[in-house]
């Protein structure tokens, strides 16, 4: 299973990166799911894997090597300045917007760009838009385009990296 969580980190540039929404059963390439979940690289999913690879006993090189990858791909890739928010609007409907906020904490995008990591949205039609405003209110509302969960692994970092020092 480690081999194959290894074998599917994305290699961007010639650098490994982080993990893809999907990968396919058989190439471990990039792969579409439903059609508003197109190939690309994932902040949330990524944040699990990362998490699960930072708690193995004794990591090999290699896995140490894809945890610092991802680590400085969710330290590139970050988003500061904006939030969700949630709201009710005067229909009474449930909304979801991205607002500018200074204060907001950092945040990652579901999906992002295979070649250049720039966050992007996608309706049940599979076309791609680059801004939340752009999807249809089902989809807006109904998914989790953005996520919180790589500040999970960037805070426990630090230990992990003074754990795996100490047994080298």
């Amino acid at each position: 299973g480690i081999e194959c969580i290894l074998k599917t980190q994305y290699i961007q540039n010639g650098e490994l990166s982080v993990w893809c929404a999907q990968h396919d059963e058989k190439t471990f390439q990039p792969a579409k799911a439903r059609a508003y979940e197109l190939p690309s690289l994932s902040g949330s999913e990524s944040a699990g894997i990362v998490l699960f690879l930072m708690n193995i006993e004794n990591p090999s090189p290699e896995v140490i090597k894809s945890v610092n990858a991802a680590v400085r791909w969710f330290k590139k890739n970050k988003i500061t300045g904006l939030k969700v928010e949630r709201y009710t609007d005067s229909n009474g409907q449930r909304e979801k917007r991205v607002v500018n906020d200074e204060n907001a904490d950092p945040i990652w995008a579901r999906f992002s760009e295979l070649s250049d990591n720039r966050p992007f949205f996608c309706d049940r039609d599979g076309i791609k838009k680059y801004s939340l405003a752009e999807i249809g209110h089902e989809r807006r509302t109904g998914y989790g385009w953005y996520s919180e969960s790589p500040e999970v692994v960037l805070k426990k970092y630090p230990e992990w990296q003074l754990k795996i020092g100490a047994k080298k």
